[in-house]
């Protein structure tokens, strides 16, 4: 277990005299004097977790411990909220407890105490006292097993953060009787938790998606194979600390569906999607919305603008901080795809259109984010003569690009592209492209106004040429305020092993030597997942091959 996952518990270092002038402090002298302090003046590794404190030589009197005579301010001068508190155990020190999820990591802090302080006898200090410190950078823990359920195989699997620094992962289950849904949560206090079933049990349960409200209150969705394939929900709830019963998000005449997907925004509420047909074979993109404010989830309805024969292979959708949402979706075209998106507002679905209107070539691994601030962008690999590139087409104020654009620029055909919205609406792109040796993961960024940087390389060459081998499957995922991090799969002959590699909004770019691998056993892991919190931490998700055809799902934070 990573020791930064546990608090810290108040340890004052060694004594340190500051020279404040002392008659007789613990016997009514006319000052008291700060004897020592947590952490000590000029650390500069100090743990996110800790708590700050000091102890004076006379007991402190406690109606004049407050806010405003012992504070911790950042470089910036903002102050540091927490519990503040007379050490139980030791009359003469004081304690101040962050709230969770502690300090903010690589950030100078000043802790003062001011002259308002008083010891029981009414002696002060001659003047107000401070000392500094300096958070450490967070860091990678060591891996584990996010469920061993020891009678299938996992695959399938999906994760989502929330306000409060918890996690829900969900993921498909296969054993002899059958396909189910499962999930687990995560807490900074609990850790993991045990893994259960949340689907209907009836079997046939697949294609899981899960999405998180800023309260942590979890929304999941998949499709089960009654009547041809019906989709499915259930809820999170908080409060409770459980899962909910499942209910069908399909209403009135419930016919053949597939390819859900889902997305909640910080309020509580969240908008679900599908494929279903309709009553004469054709297959029309459906929603459904869940009111946080209301009665859960409304009426099921159709978000097409057109009708189709065949099924599109692709879902997705995202919410904003104002809970607006976009959908997209893709359906086959001669000879090759093009791409749709509606967006919802508080005036409800808007009319559909098309955002990849040229259907002679293909959108594969099409992938969508939506940042906070409202701004889109979809990505997808594109035929192109003999090769295959990365395009990309992006959505600001009320309408999408023109036309979509080439985002990869070197040679070498490329494949599984990802991409990430923050709070500004920067945007990370991320892609496996081939070289003439192997395949390496690039990275590109977009910033309103100037527009595309330059490509990078964000991984390292192996320093041993005969074990370099294929990057492939990247992952990106960055908060609001612009801290990104990417995971992918670094293969060798037949095994894999993830690596990650993070983008700080205030660096100028990827540095490819900061890559670091996540999972610490055996390699034999494939398909990563990475979320990202506000609070800076990331949590990663892969399959680990532990027999032949059996998968279970390992799980390593970053804090």
């Amino acid at each position: 277990m990573n020791s930064r996952w546990l608090a810290y518990s108040f340890a004052l270092v060694g004594l340190m005299s500051f020279g404040y002038a002392c008659k007789d402090g613990g016997d009514g002298g006319a000052f008291i004097m700060v004897l020592e302090t947590s952490p000590v003046d000029e650390r500069t590794d100090v743990q996110v977790e800790t708590r700050i404190g000091f102890r004076i030589n006379a007991s402190i009197d406690p109606a004049t411990l407050t806010d405003e005579t012992f504070f911790v301010t950042d470089s910036e001068g903002t102050r540091v909220q927490g519990a503040l508190a007379i050490d139980d155990e030791d009359p003469n020190a004081a304690v101040l407890t962050p709230d969770e999820p502690g300090l903010s990591v690589i950030t100078d802090f000043t802790a003062t105490i001011t002259t308002g302080l008083t010891s029981s006898s009414g002696a002060t200090l001659e003047k107000d006292f401070e000392w500094r410190f300096t958070t450490l950078d967070s860091e990678w823990g060591t891996s584990g097993w996010l469920e061993q359920i020891n009678t299938g195989s996992s695959s399938g699997q999906q994760i989502a953060v929330d306000g409060q620094s918890n996690a829900l992962a969900v993921w498909e289950y296969e054993e002899p009787t059958g396909t189910s849904i499962w999930a687990n949560h995560y807490t900074r206090v609990r850790l993991w938790e045990e893994p259960e079933t949340i689907d209907t049990g009836n079997g046939g349960a697949t294609d899981p998606e899960v999405a998180a409200d800023g309260a942590g209150n979890g929304f999941a969705v998949w499709r089960e194979s009654q009547n041809e394939g019906n989709i499915w929900t259930n809820r999170y709830d908080v409060d409770q600390g459980a899962w909910g019963t499942a209910e069908l998000l399909q209403n009135g005449e419930v016919t053949a569906a597939q390819n859900p997907s889902i997305a909640a925004d910080a309020a509580g509420n969240a908008i679900a999607i599908w494929f279903q047909q309709d009553m004469f074979m054709n297959v029309v993109m459906w929603a459904n919305r869940y009111d946080a404010a209301g009665d859960g989830w409304g009426t099921a309805r159709s978000i097409d603008a057109t009708a189709s024969s065949s099924i599109g292979l692709v879902t997705a959708v995202g919410m904003d901080g104002a809970g607006n949402a976009i959908a997209i979706w893709t359906r086959p075209a001669v000879p090759g795809d093009v791409i749709w998106a509606n967006r919802y507002t508080s005036s409800g679905w808007g009319t559909a259109e098309m955002i990849k209107k040229d259907g002679t070539t293909d959108a594969l691994g099409v992938r969508l984010d939506v940042g906070a601030n409202g701004d889109a962008f979809v990505v997808w690999v594109q035929n192109e003569d003999t090769r295959q590139d990365i395009y990309g087409t992006r959505f600001s104020g009320s309408s999408w690009s023109e036309e979509p654009e080439r985002i990869d620029t070197h040679p070498g055909n490329t494949i599984q592209p990802d991409v990430a919205v923050d709070g500004m609406g920067i945007t990370h792109v991320v892609w496996s492209q081939s070289d003439p040796d192997f395949r390496n993961i690039w990275a590109r960024q977009y910033t309103p106004g100037p527009g595309w940087g330059t490509p990078e390389l964000i991984e390292p060459p192996n320093p041993d040429p005969t074990e370099d081998d294929n990057a492939e499957f990247p992952r990106v995922e960055v908060n609001t305020a612009g801290n990104a991090f990417v995971v992918w799969r670094q293969t060798f002959d037949d095994w894999g092993s993830i690596w990650s590699n993070r983008l700080d909004p205030e660096e100028m770019g990827w540095m490819p030597m900061r890559a670091e691998r996540i999972e610490d056993i055996t390699r034999a892991a494939r398909a990563p997942e990475i979320v990202v919190d506000e609070n800076r931490h990331a949590h990663a998700v892969w399959l680990h091959n532990i027999d032949q055809g059996i998968d279970w799902i390992r799980t390593n934070r970053f804090e």
